[in-house]
């Protein structure tokens, strides 16, 4: 369904100050200068001529619209189950995403079939998967994906497609990490009093700077966990925010003032701890971290609130500096890299410092203090000009969980590493499977467009083609029951 609205050009709601015109994503900066008629869905963006405040939020619920979060500096994303009532609002624009909007400009250098797809908040879980499978696509599972994301398998050619779907927010590169099926920690995104920013929008415009172009901040800690001692536990965070210093015209120093402003707080807390994102328990959603004034206003911009309840440690398990890492540079003003491997993607693992993609995106907002970047951790690969099978990939069948049924224990033996490099033009993948009920046959599917049978069941071997350039291996096992496990590797033939 969709919607049509005219705007409206007198003010009924009053929006705070003026505040930046344009709406910034990703993948292009909106031009809103002239007011416009928009076909609209469910899920539609409006522009105010002033950064929207509580009061004109309320307006916009009372009319039946949901506010899922800001895009920055004065724009809201919203939904709406019938046609909106737009009459009267300070609105100079409003239109949906489109569907260039949702598709990350990183996957312009990609080749990879398996998408992280995030979908708006609104949107539960059930409801995504049944819309990807309506539409064709395969879900792959995760154990730790966030309630409102989907590993997706998709043809590059119908990557479009599903960006066009309504209920889409965002299409970004899958990390290795995710292909692999490795346990990672997610971070749904930075916050703000408007609701969760999207992973579409640019990176918030940060903490004003003084006169001499340094930032002065302050941190302060008003709540510890007795998990860790805590004089190790201020170093932690110390040093997370110490990495981001390092590089730019950060300056931080300690208090003991947790309402002072220009401070991040950081507080360990469980479930309802006052900010309407309550906890959830251990597991899943670690910690949350409101985005600096502005968008937020003093106290809670630029707060970190780490979950209590999570078994929280040092070097391993939940790392409190890895997590405080990422944490800490939405408390700067980052949002989330399309980037796999940097500290501000989505999905993490133990971390030990910043990328270089970390490091030009903290720049961006406070500039460069000279420091050398550092080293990157594994070594760029330039894409190559996109293959042209003569076949598409044949997607695994599509997920049917039971509730008494369990997927095979498959493992990949060799190659020992889930990322290779090779000059080789095929790679032997070898491994084992197994399950109760027995393992039914072992396939093989790369991003380029190859797939096949491998050779054996609960021991199996696989020669799988690879062109030049990087080529995502899945291996799948089915069982007898029509449950089915997998892994990949990731391949960069030189």
């Amino acid at each position: 369904m969709r919607f049509v609205a005219v705007i409206a050009g007198m003010l009924c709601c009053a929006a705070l100050a003026p505040a930046d015109p344009s709406i910034r994503l990703k993948s292009r900066t909106i031009d809103v200068s002239t007011p416009r008629v928009a076909a609209l869905g469910h899920h539609f963006l409006l522009q105010f001529a002033g950064a929207p405040g509580p009061e004109l939020r309320a307006e916009l619920a009372r009319r039946g619209m949901r506010v899922l979060g800001p895009v920055p500096d004065s724009a809201l994303m919203v939904s709406s189950a019938g046609p909106p009532d737009l009459s009267g609002l300070d609105i100079t624009w409003a239109g949906p995403l489109a569907a260039g909007d949702k598709i990350s400009p990183e996957l312009a250098r990609s080749r990879q079939t398996v998408y992280l797809v995030i979908f708006h908040s609104d949107v539960p879980a059930a409801a995504a998967r049944e819309i990807v499978g309506r539409h064709g696509f395969s879900v792959l599972p995760h154990q730790d994906l966030l309630p409102n994301h989907l590993l997706v398998l998709a043809s590059p050619r119908r990557l479009r497609s599903l960006a066009g779907l309504d209920e889409v927010a965002y299409i970004l590169p899958a990390s290795p990490d995710l292909l692999g099926g490795q346990r990672v920690i997610g971070c749904a995104g930075p916050l703000t009093e408007a609701g969760l920013v999207g992973p579409y929008v640019e990176v918030s415009p940060g903490w004003a700077r003084s006169g001499d172009g340094r930032v002065d901040l302050h941190y302060a800690f008003q709540s510890l966990t007795p998990k860790i001692e805590q004089n190790a536990e201020r170093n932690e965070v110390a040093r997370a925010l110490s990495e981001w210093e390092r590089y730019t015209n950060l300056d931080f120093s300690a208090t003991d003032d947790v309402v002072a402003d220009r401070t991040i707080t950081i507080l360990f807390a469980r479930g309802l701890h006052g900010d309407s994102y309550p906890f959830d328990g251990r597991g899943r959603m670690l910690a949350h971290t409101f985005y600096p004034q502005p968008p937020n206003r003093e106290p809670i911009a630029g707060d970190m609130h780490l979950d209590a309840d999570e078994n929280w440690a040092i070097g391993g398990g939940i790392d409190l500096f890895s997590v405080a890492l990422h944490e800490a540079g939405h408390a700067l003003g980052l949002g989330h890299t399309d980037r796999p491997g940097s500290v501000m993607y989505p999905y993490y693992r133990l971390l030990t410092g910043l990328s270089d993609d970390d490091i030009a995106g903290i720049r961006e907002l406070y500039g460069s203090n000279g420091a050398p970047p550092a080293e990157p951790r594994t070594p760029a690969v330039p894409a190559p000009p996109p293959p042209q099978p003569t076949q598409p990939p044949a997607p695994p069948a599509p997920e049917r969980p039971k509730a008494d049924a369990t997927p095979p224990l498959l493992r990949i033996v060799s190659p020992g590493f889930t990322i290779i490099a090779t000059a080789a033009r095929s790679l032997a993948i070898s491994g084992t499977a197994s399950d109760s009920t027995g393992i039914a046959r072992v396939t093989w599917t790369t991003s380029t467009g190859s797939f096949g049978n491998a050779s054996g069941t609960t021991n199996w071997t696989a020669e799988v083609p690879l062109l030049i350039g990087t080529n995502v291996v899945i291996i799948r096992a089915y069982d007898l029951s029509a449950n089915s496990a997998w892994r990949a590797l990731t391949v960069v033939r030189r």
